[in-house]
């Protein structure tokens, strides 16, 4: 009879061995499988965009315009791609649109999509815009409606 006890032991604790064995190897897999998806997601979301709140300035002779928004991508070394609620703002006027190249280097700006202009007396809506000479200079491009506010 003491042989037959012992015989059960040892199958019941070789059994018990492999069904630990088997419940560890199953729970790494998937603690593995959720580790892995997890990386990937924050890989893909962090790809779709270079800068995060970006903030420049444009230097001009008279004034300084300083330019933000909520995304922003490299094109190359000088130039960003800026995106949504994109912003100009200085001391006499704002321009708000969603996409615009903005240089860097060259201290300019284009955009080809739809952009309000506000100013003390005037305001000016139009399909998009060029800043350059520094900031000196405007240009407002495509249909535009401009609005002149007079002090009677």
């Amino acid at each position: 009879m003491n042989s037959l006890l012992s015989i059960n032991k040892r199958s019941i604790l070789i059994v018990s061995v492999i069904v630990l064995t088997l419940f560890v190897f199953i729970f790494s897999l998937q603690f593995y499988e959720t580790l892995k998806l997890d990386n990937y997601q924050d890989t893909e979301i962090v790809s779709d965009v270079d800068i995060t709140d970006p903030r420049f300035a444009i230097n001009g002779d008279n004034q300084k315009i300083l330019v933000s928004a909520k995304e922003g991508n490299f094109i190359d070394t000088n130039k960003i791609l800026l995106q949504r609620e994109v912003k100009f703002k200085s001391n006499n006027f704002s321009i708000e649109t969603e996409k615009v190249i903005f240089d860097r280097k060259e201290q300019t700006a284009e955009s080809k999509s739809f952009s309000q202009f506000n100013s003390e007396k005037t305001e000016i809506s139009s399909e998009g815009f060029n800043i350059y000479d520094n900031g000196n200079k405007i240009n407002f491009n495509g249909n535009s409606v401009i609005i002149l506010k007079w002090n009677l």
